[in-house]
């Protein structure tokens, strides 16, 4: 029973991303080419984590903790270049990149130094819930930007969002499978149901962007614009 579920998530999990990178490549890549890396490394790691289930623990153990590796340092990325985009039009005053990034690599040091010692998959889990909460964390200061911008861009806060739900998600679900065992599954849904919705909303802001007329997307894309209607 538990196989057949992680099977129908694979499945639906890659559709969702496939998707994602079909509304991407009409045009919004151009703008968004960190979502376009995200969703091709998110793709390739499923598609990874299945080709290895035949192999013994320590080798799947292996390539998901590259996996995680890996499309943890693509959301920090991601976040930030969000910030940059969102900062040109808010009012508030921004913390400039590089600060940013040091205190991510300041709390990476930290969280690997406070878990050493523990088993593998007991440190890395607990490093990437604490790298998730930082990214969080960050999704917020980006949204506040984006709340408190002249013309506010609908795209971005639906990506932002996505984003956001996805993490606290993943922060929840792990809690609840740290928790106690009987609550693995639990866990492990909202964890995978937050997942989906982030990548649902991520297609459908990214297919609304590419089709209103006069968008950025559009702008950058090259796509013929349509003549303003009243």
């Amino acid at each position: 029973m538990q196989q057949a579920l992680q099977y129908a998530a694979w499945a639906v999990g890659i559709w969702l991303d496939v998707m994602v990178i079909s509304a991407l490549v009409r045009g919004a890549w151009r703008r968004y080419p960190l979502v376009l890396a995200y969703s091709l490394a998110l793709l390739l790691s499923t598609v990874v984590e299945i080709a290895a289930k035949p192999f013994p623990r320590a080798v799947q153990d292996n390539y998901y903790w590259t996996d995680e590796v890996i499309l943890e340092v693509l959301v920090f990325c991601l976040v930030l270049t969000f910030i940059d985009d969102a900062a040109r039009e808010s009012r508030q005053k921004m913390i400039a990149r590089r600060w940013l990034i040091m205190g991510a690599v300041l709390i990476l040091a930290v969280s690997i130094s406070v878990h050493s010692g523990l088993r593998l998959n007991r440190q890395m889990t607990l490093v990437s819930r604490d790298l998730n909460i930082c990214a969080v964390i960050l999704d917020l200061v980006l949204w506040s930007l984006l709340l408190t911008a002249r013309r506010p861009d609908r795209c971005l806060l639906l990506l932002s969002g996505g984003l956001g739900l996805s993490l606290t998600g993943a922060i929840m679900g792990e809690q609840l499978r740290q928790q106690s065992h009987r609550l693995f599954l639990a866990g492990t849904l909202v964890e995978v149901t937050t997942g989906f919705l982030g990548l649902y909303i991520w297609w459908r802001a990214l297919k609304l962007a590419a089709a209103r007329p006069g968008s950025p997307t559009q702008k950058k894309s090259g796509l013929p614009q349509e003549p303003a209607r009243y």
